[in-house]
């Protein structure tokens, strides 16, 4: 229960909520979560670069920016429209169409005002829901590294095929395309979507996370409720703005809500189809357990590591890949396991990153696994594993 005055740890000092008579107007009703994990529950007066200024009944207190994690408002969710767009500083949002001329493009943000942005911070488009058999090739391709766009074409509901160029424009209809001189229209129809080159001076950690009721998640420098209480502005990367309907707000993630898997507290490494013979591994063991440098953990099949899931993170983003200095291969099965129990399958057939996202729930551990596919009998085969058998996850990243 919290008092009349409250104090918050924060990093390395101490931050306290002042509290003055409540005599504005209240907005709305949120529940605040600090960063030590309690919760306060009242009405929104005012969002502000001082902090939350919460009407508690009695009194108006202002809670610092920096003692919070979250802040959840009391408003449903909507339908999801199919199509997204990300922005190259993180925001995901759900659009109902854009446009792409003369460099810059119009996103018809869903149930929102237009958003105009400069073509180089548009990272990607997918047109269309994706499906359990696309979805991890999406997903994949989403983290490589690309020098030019790519075209994504659906040739049917379960196959993927890409086309490298570069990207004139995007209409209602199509998008226009360039490939070795030639200029393509490609109608939107046949499209999964379009990858951009990023350029890295985009890729900043924003301070905050918004998500909004058609879906949309938002990565701002900041966020003002606009005078009049009826919408937020958020400020985005690049000195864009945007307002949203305040009753379109569901929840604010402030910062501290990203963790690399490569950082994540290892509790088991191991190079083998089964547990460790003995405590004391072999020098053939140790040399071939996963482990994780320049931000990706390297697996050699059959092996698998498992990590400690901290407390309040939500879900998994991750992708996997051959080892780039691999030349000859066969197929290598992948999985995700939570607390044991696998959550996610695929298989690397070739050179073709896999990518996926995946809700933690209460999970506690994680664990990566890299094995022989099974053959049709149900059985494996270990040698298969063995040629080829060096797998990167990459772009690992936990999420609150």
């Amino acid at each position: 229960m919290i008092n009349n005055t409250y104090s918050f740890i924060a990093i390395a000092s101490i931050l306290f909520v002042s509290t003055v008579p409540a005599t504005a107007q209240s907005v709305a009703e949120i529940t605040v979560t600090t960063v030590e994990g309690e919760t306060v529950r009242g009405d929104l007066v005012e969002l502000a670069v001082d902090g939350v200024h919460l009407d508690r009944g009695s009194e108006l207190s202002v809670l610092p920016l920096e003692a919070l994690s979250q802040i959840r408002f009391d408003h449903e969710p909507q339908r999801t429209l199919p199509m997204q767009v990300q922005l190259s500083s993180g925001s995901v949002l759900r659009i109902s169409g854009l446009t792409l001329t003369d460099q810059s493009v119009t996103i018809a943000v869903s149930r929102q005002s237009p958003l105009v942005v400069p073509f180089k911070q548009l990272r990607w488009v997918r047109f269309r829901p994706g499906n359990s058999a696309t979805d991890p090739v999406w997903l994949g391709w989403l983290e490589e590294s690309r020098r030019g766009d790519r075209l994504v074409v659906r040739r049917d509901e379960k196959t993927l095929d890409s086309i490298d160029g570069t990207v004139i424009g995007i209409g209602r209809e199509s998008v226009q395309f360039e490939m070795r001189g030639n200029r393509i229209d490609a109608p939107l129809a046949k499209l999964e979507g379009v990858l951009l080159s990023s350029p890295t001076d985009m890729q900043t950690a924003s301070a905050l996370r918004l998500t909004d009721t058609s879906g949309s998640v938002w990565a701002a420098e900041s966020v003002q409720i606009i005078p009049g209480g009826s919408s937020v502005r958020v400020t985005l990367p690049g000195s864009l703005e945007h307002e949203i309907p305040l009753n379109q707000v569901v929840e604010i993630q402030f910062a501290g809500g990203i963790l690399s898997l490569a950082d994540a507290e290892v509790s088991e490494s191991v190079f083998g189809d089964g547990e460790p013979a003995s405590p004391v591994l072999s020098e053939l063991d140790k040399w071939f357990a996963p482990q994780a440098s320049d931000g990706v953990i390297h697996i050699n099949a059959p092996g698998k590591i498992t990590l400690r899931i901290p407390d309040g993170y939500q879900k998994l983003v991750v992708a996997a890949r051959r080892a780039q200095d691999v030349s000859q291969f066969t197929a290598i099965g992948l999985e995700v396991l939570l607390d044991g129990q696998v959550k996610w399958t695929g298989t690397l057939q070739d050179r073709n990153s896999l990518g996926l996202e995946l809700p933690l729930a209460d999970a506690r551990q994680l664990t990566l696994r890299a094995v022989a596919p099974p053959r049709p009998d149900g059985s494996s085969d270990a040698a298969a594993a063995e040629l080829g058998g060096r797998v990167e996850w990459f772009s690992g990243r936990l999420l609150k």
